[in-house]
């Protein structure tokens, strides 16, 4: 293949990788139906599990219920009464109030049918449907069922009535937890009521349900099936049975509560009926889908082509030397688009840097040179400034000599390669300028140190002080004709420590800082701004550290800076979180 053309190979490629899809397609199809189909049978389970438990949860209420009414203090009153006052009237009584009692009890839940009492001397008292329909023998053998559980109670079904379930309990009395037996109460229930919420649930699900109290199906009534019809593989709680001609889905559930077996019978075609359509349709998808990748892949692949075949004929011309050639107009907007209009670009830049590079070269040497001239060394500054120092004392002019001594310290100190000084040290750098200062504002110029001893032995970044005095001769002592004066402090506090520069000028805007940040406003001189210290203590120190301003316009300006109280010559690291 490696003689084909790219066209071709495309070609190629694209058949094979629709081929493939195809194929890989269809077996996704095939093994999806298959997890489908595990899953739909475990979902239908769980289903049918959660039904069931809702069942057995409607039962339990019903017992509930029975707990409720055996120990209602005025129904074992009435038991009691029955019992120990045979043939009176106060036994006629406490009949009449045992039954109104049971009337407030019926209506606890539309599946019961009728609740019934039956006394010591096994006389039936019952409210609600179906109300007198055990016999002296069922009551009998209802006592016996009761009174082997000994006040617990249980579910039968079907054993009065095929079509009802009953809860039995046997009734004791409870005063003074003497626990003698006073009677036996049965719970009648429709289990239509209690197997469905609503008279139309029961066609929701598409599905019969069976329930097996031993080796008899106890509903629905008269169900022709046997237990022994449906035959479950071990370790799973669904099968599949075929029953009159027809495969069903077999989802059986035996509960702990009742130890009755829940056996739901789901038709098989009802269920993947949807899924042998949606596999049928998925394959024919498929094939449509191969047909017209590629029909577009052939169409692809040429427009792919035909650009890369008119950019190698121009990379050949640039090959052999032709870097003035004709471009042409690519409509196509993709990366091979691109790459032909850049490669234009390219060719005319090369030619461009060519014809320009001796020309570049050139003033770069002149640049260099110029740059070379223009270096002077600060020790040669540092001489001169001594020299005049000394001949200004020679020649008796203490004042010339004091202005050009401070001028060569703080020239000095500001070229100085340490980042952090002691305060004192950039006290004693300041009184050099302000001595400068001196000579120009004289008496106007009132300024003042109000720093304790011990701050001044701590450090802080070099060459902060004097812009920030700087500032202040410049909006406050020049905007005067009356005495300004100008008051640096500091004070310390929770590790940190607050250099303030106060002076009494006519004061600025309070948000100068904020509206520089959001370049609002330009900044005006020459000299290292407010703005600049405070992007160098935020660069050291953290976004909590820097400069603020207060000012009242006529009343002067007091500007602040904020720092890490340093004991040692060093910048912290720790301190540019935001935390001292």
């Amino acid at each position: 293949m490696k003689h084909f053309k790219i066209k071709h190979k495309l070609f190629i490629f694209i058949f094979i990788g629709a081929f493939l899809t195809s194929f890989l397609g269809v077996l996704f199809v095939q093994l999806s139906q298959s997890l489908y189909n595990e899953i739909i049978y475990r979902e239908t389970s769980d289903k049918f599990y959660l039904f069931s438990k809702r069942i057995e949860e409607q039962l339990k209420g019903i017992d509930q219920l029975s707990l409720s009414i055996m120990s209602d203090p005025e129904v074992q009153q009435a038991l009691i009464t029955i019992k120990s006052k045979i043939n009176t009237y106060e036994a006629y009584t406490a009949a009449t109030i045992l039954k109104q009692k049971l009337g407030s009890y019926h209506s606890f839940d539309t599946a019961i049918s009728s609740i019934e009492i039956i006394d010591w001397f096994d006389v039936s008292y019952s409210v609600g449907q179906n109300a007198t329909m055990t016999t002296s023998s069922e009551r009998r053998k209802i006592q016996e069922l009761a009174a082997v559980r000994d006040g617990a109670s249980f579910w039968i079904g079907g054993l009065i009535q095929p079509d009802l379930f009953y809860s039995i309990r046997q009734i004791k009395e409870t005063s003074i937890l003497r626990l003698q037996p006073l009677g036996t109460l049965i719970i009648h229930t429709r289990p239509d009521k209690t197997v469905y919420s609503s008279a139309n649930e029961r066609f929701h699900y598409d599905s019969s349900l069976l329930i097996q109290a031993g080796e008899k199906f106890i509903y629905p009534p008269n169900v022709k099936y046997q237990p022994s019809d449906f035959q479950t593989e071990k370790g799973k709680d669904y099968s599949f049975s075929m029953i009159d001609g027809k495969r069903y889905l077999v989802a059986h559930f035996t509960l702990d509560y009742t130890g009755w077996t829940f056996i739901h019978l789901v038709p098989y075609g009802s269920i993947f009926e949807h899924v042998r359509l949606m596999k049928m349709t998925l394959i024919g998808l498929y094939a449509v889908i191969v047909l017209l990748v590629l029909w577009f892949g052939l169409k692809i692949s040429r427009g792919i082509t035909r650009p890369l075949e008119r950019l190698t004929t121009k990379m050949s011309a640039v090959e052999k030397g032709q870097l003035v050639i004709d471009r042409l107009e690519i409509s196509e907007r993709d990366e091979i688009g691109k790459l032909s209009r850049n490669f234009d670009r390219m060719v005319e830049r090369l030619n461009k840097l060519i014809q320009e590079d001796y020309m570049k070269q050139i003033m770069l040497k002149e640049a260099e040179y110029e740059t070379l001239k223009a270096k002077l060394n600060p020790h040669f500054l540092y001489n001169t400034l001594e020299s005049i120092n000394w001949l200004a004392k020679m020649k008796g002019q203490p004042q010339i000599s004091d202005m050009v001594k401070a001028l060569g310290d703080l020239l000095r100190d500001a070229v100085s390669e340490k980042e952090v000084v002691t305060i004192r040290e950039e006290l004693d750098n300041l009184h050099n300028y302000i001595l400068i200062q001196k000579f120009r504002f004289e008496e106007r110029l009132d300024f003042h140190v109000h720093i304790d001893d011990k701050l001044k032995e701590l450090y802080m970044p070099n060459f902060i002080l004097q812009p920030i005095v700087e500032n202040a001769i410049k909006y406050g002592v020049e905007s005067v004709q009356e005495i300004c004066q100008i008051v640096v402090s500091a004070v310390s506090s929770n590790q940190r420590l607050y250099i303030s520069v106060k002076d009494t000028g006519l004061g600025m805007d309070e948000n100068y800082l904020d509206k520089l940040r959001a370049k609002e406003i330009e900044a005006k001189g020459t000299g290292i701004g407010l703005f600049s210290i405070d992007e160098r203590l935020q660069l050291l120190y953290g976004e909590s550290y820097g400069v603020r301003i207060r000012s009242e316009w006529g009343k002067g300006t007091t500007v602040i800076f904020t720092i890490p109280l340093m004991k040692n010559p060093i910048i912290r690291e720790e301190t540019k979180g935001g935390n001292p």
